[in-house]
């Protein structure tokens, strides 16, 4: 009898492809829709608020995404900022072709007004609990999509726990939607957020690091913990919690 022997890191790549395979044979199975962009704001230099009208009433349930098909570049999933009925909102960092290659967000951040694209979803499972609770929310980036729907709903539908954002971004160029985050916290008495930089300081901004946020004193604070970011810090940041005892059952996360 013959027998192969993988390494941890050979099975991880394997069960990704695997994964990919089932997840884009199951994309292309779903019916198309189809969108129009109608509004593009850049709040960076990178960094670009789309709107597209969508042709069809579209419903969701926070933190899904949708997937865009898009010509010779397969599917791209993004997370909705916003849905309302046929108007659907985005938050896409424009990517470089010396960065990853991630034609998907060149090619829909340098589109035009009026340009269409075919999509599926909303689709994703991994949502917010339905109970009022304490949470954290913790991200970074264009990470910051989801967490930011996610804390809307919580808020829209009058949730009385405390909620808190801590959102970092490298430099103070790279920060956007302060105001609409200030304007919750003057609307929701229950919610507060804090802006951190992780390459430099500023007067009103502190420099940490992803994970100082992470004390002893949140993880008593909160009974939910909610992270969006690369898998490396996500994974950090699981450890730094599961240290304080905080519960594998109240940890939820999404790796891009």
């Amino acid at each position: 009898m013959f027998f192969l022997v993988f390494s941890k890191k050979v099975l991880k790549k394997i069960y990704t492809c695997v994964v990919y395979r089932q997840y884009f044979t199951y994309l292309y199975c779903m019916p198309l829709a189809q969108s129009t962009l109608i509004k593009k704001i850049e709040l960076t230099s990178d960094v670009f608020e789309l709107h597209y009208k969508s042709h069809e009433i579209k419903n969701m349930i926070p933190w899904q995404f949708i997937t865009f098909i898009l010509p010779g570049i397969w599917g791209r999933a993004y997370s909705i900022l916003e849905l309302d009925d046929t108007l659907i909102k985005l938050i896409i960092k424009r990517w470089s072709s010396e960065m990853w290659g991630r034609w998907g967000s060149m090619f829909l951040c340098d589109a035009h007004i009026w340009d269409t694209f075919n999509y599926v979803g909303p689709n994703g499972h991994f949502t917010l609990t339905s109970w009022d609770v304490s949470r954290c929310f913790l991200g970074t980036g264009t990470w910051f999509v989801p967490l930011y729907n996610q804390i809307l709903w919580s808020l829209s539908r009058w949730d009385t726990s405390d909620i808190s954002f801590a959102f970092w971004v490298r430099t103070e160029q790279d920060l956007f939607y302060t105001q609409e985050l200030e304007n919750l916290s003057l609307q929701y008495s229950n919610f507060t957020y804090y802006l951190y930089l992780s390459k430099e300081s500023s007067e009103d901004i502190k420099k940490w690091y992803v994970t100082d946020f992470i004390t002893e004193e949140n993880s008593k604070t909160f009974k939910e913990f909610y992270i969006c970011w690369a898998p490396a810090m996500i994974e950090s940041s699981q450890e730094k919690l599961e240290t304080l005892w905080v519960a594998e059952k109240q940890i939820y996360f999404e790796k891009y």
